[in-house]
């Protein structure tokens, strides 16, 4: 049968949910993510990384020819490759869990002074009468101390023009330092909050903020719905070069921003109207495709961004559901791929403010570095890829529920989930950890290959059992089939061993390209930051026995949570923050790797893991 060219709109039921409706034109993946289902989906819907599986209960699939599709095994189809030839019933699915960015710490907010961009000011209009006769403009500017100088936005204008009539005796102002923003009835000075957004390529964190005290009251935290349409920020570009790509990337990112602002209010039980300033801190692709601008020209040489910096705007540019009189502040890039989210990083920890030497490595889907101090700054971007997201990894997923994240192999495998579930696949953190266990006991060379038939010989029998070939390929099952919770077995690869080795390398070349700029050698460095939820949860002996990180005093290697999450509450709380983003993009060098000489003759020899275990 052949896919009409007429597009049809049918229903689907996922069990024990409410129907929806989609259209027979778009793959299921898609139609799911639109109505917020999100299924892991991290090769961006090409049908290569086969997480995105769904079971039809009733109802028949087309694939993109229009050709009815067959199941695999027992009703189990991948969403991103079929299209839906009528009313369709889906079993419960397993939707892809946010993952946890860190914690703020509290320790780098208790230098900042509250000094927030925007402020109420409670006044006492004095009106105009036929014997005083002057606007309503010069009545207020008399109440705030005739400040000559401030303006009056337009949509306040139009509030004014509502509540004077009132002529009520107090009126409270928003303002920033230069513009009058809203009027509200009465005095709601106890009322001013704010939300500080964290938009990584996977996760998309929300703190809400209590402006007058200075504290973070409630956070929050979801999937970026964008990683249906590809893991990494190289992917989201290509997706957004499609027909609709972009406003597709766009709306999706909106509406999950706008989600997060409910969830927040709910938890503290106040209005989305209540919310007068918000920050965003994201990587340039994240901030380009939250603003509608295509991001292209970041794959295109000479690969720089459409912008770094833009002036504070009102939420309704972006849609967002919070008081029509706040302001929307990004936090401005440094480069193509050093984004705003390493500039919010920078001044979470106070890396340039410090006199100490201090690497900054945030490990995410996207790899930054920082090295340097108050007086020099140098960044750079590697190529890690999502795999420290679980991405392109045979079974890989985030950190949620049923990751495996910790591993330990002695005579046999033992293995913890998080929340102790069954497993579903390894996240980040357990793939690391695992790594270093194959090399302690040697299921793995340095070179990052599974040992020779004779040494596997040697290996205790419940370590050689889990050695298999698997369609051509060595593997090493941590988990069975039988004792898993998606009835497959659950293990590392010869191709996931070589990912891992792929990033490792990546960073730590890195590293190297930046001291040497720096011209300083690696005992100078005083402090060594990890970033990120993954830098928390990460096995520090681990990472250093695989060679991601330099060798170094574990005394100076410290997590430091949600970095990026930190400063962005910081610029929200004062605008000398904002200042110091904007000094970091004005100081801090960028180091383009992939031009640099010698990267590549060190990018390989990095490839190989320490020979001298730790």
């Amino acid at each position: 049968m052949e896919k009409t060219t007429g597009e049809n709109k049918v229903i689907v039921t996922i069990r024990e949910t409410p129907e929806f409706e989609v259209s027979t034109h778009e793959t299921l993946l898609s139609s799911l993510t639109e109505a917020g289902i999100m299924l892991e989906a991290i090769c961006g819907g090409q049908g290569s990384c086969g997480k995105c599986r769904i079971r039809v209960l009733s109802g028949q699939v087309f694939d993109r020819q229009g050709n009815l599709v067959k199941p695999i095994d027992d009703g189990w189809y991948l969403a991103c490759q079929v299209y839906p030839a009528g009313d369709l019933v889906i079993d419960n699915t397993t939707q892809a869990k946010a993952s946890s960015k860190g914690e703020i710490s509290d320790r780098f907010l208790d230098n900042v002074d509250l000094f927030p961009p925007i402020k109420k000011v409670l006044i006492k209009p004095v009106y105009p009468t036929l014997q005083n006769n002057y606007s309503l403009q010069e009545m207020i500017r008399q109440a705030i101390g005739g400040e000559g100088d401030i303006s009056i936005d337009i949509s306040a204008l139009k509030e004014l023009a509502q509540v004077a009539p009132k002529k009520l005796d107090e009126l409270t102002i928003l303002r920033s330092s230069i513009q009058i923003l809203a009027f509200e009835a009465g005095d709601t000075l106890a009322t001013l909050y704010g939300v500080a957004f964290d938009i990584g390529s996977t996760t998309v964190a929300g703190m809400l903020v209590d402006l007058n005290k200075g504290e973070v009251i409630a956070a929050a935290a979801e999937t970026n719905p964008q990683a249906a349409y590809g893991a990494d920020v190289i992917s989201r570009i290509k997706a957004a070069r499609a027909e609709d790509g972009l406003d597709t990337l766009t709306s999706v990112v909106r509406r999950c921003l706008n989600n997060l602002v409910a969830k927040l209010c709910t938890t503290a039980g106040i209005s989305c109207r209540d919310i007068y300033l918000v920050t965003v801190a994201g990587n340039s692709t994240m901030e380009h495709l939250l603003m509608g601008v295509s991001p292209e020209y970041l794959t295109i040489s000479p690969y720089v961004p459409v912008f770094n910096d833009l002036p504070h705007f009102s939420p309704s540019v972006i849609g967002l559901d919070i008081n029509t009189g706040g302001r929307i502040i990004l936090l401005p890039n440094i480069a193509s791929f050093v984004g705003a989210d390493t500039v919010a990083a920078m001044v979470g920890v106070d890396q340039d403010l410090t006199s100490k030497m201090t690497l900054l490595i945030d490990l995410g889907t996207n790899g930054e570095i920082v090295l340097g101090n108050k007086d020099k700054m140098l960044v750079c971007s590697t190529a890690a890829g999502p795999a420290f997201e679980g991405a392109q990894l045979s079974s890989g997923m985030r950190a949620a529920n049923g990751a495996i994240d910790d591993v330990t192999i002695t005579d046999d495998v033992y293995v913890h989930t998080i929340k102790d579930e069954l497993a579903r696949g390894l996240c980040g953190s357990g793939v690391i950890k695992t790594i270093a266990e194959f090399l302690k006991v040697g299921v793995i060379t340095s070179s990052g290959r599974f040992v020779s038939n004779d040494r596997i010989a040697l290996l205790p029998d419940n370590l050689r059992k889990r050695l298999k070939v698997q369609d051509g390929q060595k593997e090493f099952v941590l988990v069975f089939a039988k004792e898993s919770a998606i009835g497959r077995d659950i293990s590392i690869t010869q191709g996931d061993i070589r990912e891992i080795q792929l990033v490792k390398s990546s960073i730590f070349t890195g590293v190297e390209i930046l001291i040497e700029n720096l011209g300083i050698v690696f005992e100078e460095i005083e402090q060594i930051l990890i970033a990120g939820a993954f830098g928390n949860n990460l096995d520090l002996d681990s990472a250093l026995t695989i060679g991601l990180v330099p060798s170094a005093d574990r005394g100076k290697i410290i997590p430091v949570g949600n970095a990026a999450g930190t400063g962005a509450v910081k610029a929200m709380l004062s605008v000398h923050v904002l200042e110091r983003c904007r000094s970091i993009v004005n100081h801090a060098k960028f180091i383009e790797l992939a031009n640099h000489p010698g990267f590549q003759k060190r990018f390989i020899k990095n490839l190989s893991f320490p020979e001298e275990i730790l």
